[in-house]
Formats: structure tokens, sequence, C-alpha cells
């Protein structure tokens, strides 16, 4: 049996209650000192010194009074969204994404712009340190200091722990490429590195449909499949960082070889470019439909022209996105019956057919989860289309918000 035996010292309390205090203020604010008191367990003394060292920080505000049948009217504080600033990057497959975003996950400046061939390392590392740069010439001087950090979300399997990417057949040529460590040293700001599926999940935790919510899982469908599980309240990354690989749970035994080295992965049915793929075949076979009498050639169509198709009772475009809904349905009844989560989320590009989907997938977990289960299924579209790369600027919110003013002595440089 695994467990860890670490006492707790008085300076270690002392920055526990802090950051326990920012957060319920992050979580629940506007709120009171009283309703703090009562929601830390924490005296009031005590919550006046930790909410005095906040403001004096300029981390919290004083933003209104509520109502008092006796004494003084209590008065509400918030965090103060512009105290702190984050940059976030996001590596798509050809594309890289890039903002800066407050304490409220509210984003202040974004960039985007095509991107790769990913050639190699080099080729990553001058990418993401153009847009570093590009970022940070918006800043005036005085903002510049207010920045905690850099995070940084990557399609395929990274190393939350060192920083490292874990690259997949299609990404050999990061293999090991130590991102994270190399973004440092360059710009001298703390910065983190995880799994894009994993930011994601995060941004939605923090700022989107999943806020409040201790359990669930996001399925992110694009290009790729990917995800992530949110478990007891935080992201989870499993003992080798390689949870959250959701594309790559079977749905078909007899099923075509993945890159992966599985067979019948999830991605092989509902990744838009198979979406697209199971379209093209079908036309070529001759079967009628809509989507042949468009404007578009069968290889310039887009998953928006089959959803579209769909919805307008196309019988081939309705048929692949039932086929689509199915391996979806049999993937989420297996997650509900692995960790029972309260909430699925699917997000990305596939969110977009969510009128066609949504209905189907819940029919058939009804079908085929077990009775207990049924009646709390809840399956959404994520909130933020914008949360790979608000996920990715909340590897470094998180960091701030677990220790908002450390010591001197527990700073490291």
């Amino acid at each position: 049996m695994a467990e860890t035996y670490r006492g707790i010292n008085h300076r270690a309390v002392k920055l526990r209650n802090r950051s326990t205090v920012f957060r319920i203020v992050r979580d629940v604010g506007p709120i009171a000192r009283i309703d703090l008191a009562r929601q830390t367990g924490l005296n009031a003394a005590t919550v006046t010194n930790i909410v005095e060292e906040l403001l004096a920080a300029r981390l919290v505000e004083e933003t209104g009074q509520g109502t008092s049948r006796v004494g003084r009217r209590p008065i509400f504080l918030e965090v103060n969204p512009s105290a702190r600033l984050t940059l976030g990057l996001d590596l798509a497959r050809d594309s890289i994404t890039g903002a800066i975003v407050d304490l409220s996950g509210r984003i202040v400046e974004r960039f985007a712009e095509p991107a790769g061939p990913w050639l190699d390392g080099a080729v990553v590392l001058s990418t993401v340190g153009a847009m570093v740069q590009r970022l940070l010439a918006t800043l005036p001087a005085p903002d510049r200091q207010a920045l905690l950090g850099i995070g940084i979300g990557a399609p395929g399997r990274v190393s939350f722990s060192s920083g490292r990417y874990l690259a997949p057949p299609a990404y050999g040529a990061w293999d090991g490429l130590a991102l994270r460590q190399e973004v440092a040293a360059r710009f001298g700001l703390p910065t983190y590195f995880d799994n894009n599926g994993n930011t994601s999940t995060l941004a939605e935790l923090w700022f989107g449909a999943g806020q409040g919510i201790a359990n669930f899982a996001l399925l992110t469908v694009g290009t790729g499949v990917g995800g992530g599980l949110v478990l007891d309240g935080d992201l989870y990354h499993g003992a080798h960082d390689l949870a959250g690989e959701l594309g790559h749970m079977s749905v078909n035994l007899a099923g075509p070889r993945c890159a992966c080295g599985n067979y019948g992965c999830l991605e092989m049915y509902v990744a838009v470019p198979r979406v697209l793929a199971a379209v093209r075949a079908a036309l070529m076979s001759g079967e009628p439909s809509a989507l042949r009498a468009g404007a578009r050639s069968a290889d310039r169509l887009t998953l928006d022209d089959v959803i579209a198709a769909a919805g307008a009772g196309d019988d081939l475009a309705t048929r692949i996105m039932a086929d689509v809904a199915r391996h979806l349905a049999a993937a989420m009844t297996n997650l509900f019956h692995a960790f029972d989560p309260e909430l699925i989320l699917i997000g990305r590009d596939l969110a977009r057919a969510s009128d066609l989907l949504l209905g189907p997938v819940r029919q058939e977990v009804q079908r085929r989860a077990m009775a207990v289960m049924r009646e709390n299924f809840r399956l959404e579209v994520a909130a933020l289309p914008d949360a790979p790369v608000i996920g990715a600027a909340t590897l470094a919110l998180r960091e701030f918000f677990r220790a908002p003013l450390p010591d001197r002595h527990d700073i490291v440089a």
C-alpha cells in the first residue's frame, strides 16, 4: 500500500490557510469576511490577517457592502483579476495560439497563426519563442512585472512532471524535447507543460462547464481524439502522466489497427478525418446524397457540410453521424463504469454537432449503462471555445493560487 507520511509545520499551515482563503474568494466571491470564517473554519482574527495581506498585495479588492440587521454591514471581497497575468500557448497540429490571461480566466490579448510542419525540436522552440515575444511586446513594463509564468499545451503525450514530450509517431521529431526547461531558461519565467486535452479540461474545471464539479471527464474530438479526467476536484495525470488518452479506448475489438498500436480505438471512428473519409467512401460507392450535388468536390468536404446535410435529413450524412453517436456512447459507457463521473463534456470540433449527437448518445448510454447509473447520466457541450489556450495559462494560475504570497525563504529562483 502506497502512503505518504509527511507532517505540516507552522509555516506550511500559514501558507495553506492563505491559499484556502484566496481560493474561496475566487470560487465564491463576492464574499464577506464572516462567511470566509464560516466556510474555512478559521477564527475571525486569522481570516482578517490573511485578507489584509491579500488586500495589501492587491490580489483581492473590496467591491461593495451587504445588508445587516444589526452592527456594521459586511464588506464583500472579490479577486482583483488584473493583479496578475499569465501567458498560455496551445500548439495544435497545424497552428499555434497564444494568449495573455488574467486571474479570472479572461483573455486580455490573443494571437493565432498557422504553424508547422513540426519537423524537429528546433522548429518547435523557434515557433514558441516567437509567439511569447509577440505577446510580451503588447505588455507595458508594469504589466510584465505581474506575469506569473507560461503554460504550454501540446498534442500527444506529455510528461507533466518532467516537462518533456513523449511523442507519438506523428510527432517523432519532438521525442524527448525538454520544452518546459528550454522556455523557462530563455524567458526567465516559471513554465508548465501539459497535453492540450488536459489543459482544456483544466480550463473547464476553473472557468467553464466543470466549475464546482468534483468528478468529470472531457472528450475532445477534432483531428484527433483526446481529453482529460477530473477526479476529486483536480486534474488526474495517472502514474506515468498518460491519463486522459480517451481516444485510444477500444470500442471495437475487431477494428482496424490504430497508430498507437491498439485496435478499434475510438479515434478511428469519430475523429473528423475519419468521419469525412467515411462520407467520401460512401459517395464513391454510389450512395445517393445531397452532399454529392453540393458545390464542393468530395475531397473538399468539411465537417460542417456533413452536419448541415444531416440536419437537413440527408440519409447518408444521418447514417454517418448515427454511427459516430454509437461509438461515442460506447466510450462514454466505459467512462461511466470505470470512473463514475458526474458529467461528461464534449469539446472541440464535434461539439458543433451537438444538436445531432447529444440525444442519440444519451439514448444509447441509457441502453448500455448499469441501471443505477442511468438516472445520473449528464452529457453536455464544453463551455469554452478557447479552452486549450486558457487552460494552458491556468497551469501557471493554479500554482499561484496554491501559494499566492509565499514567505521569502519559500521562494526558489
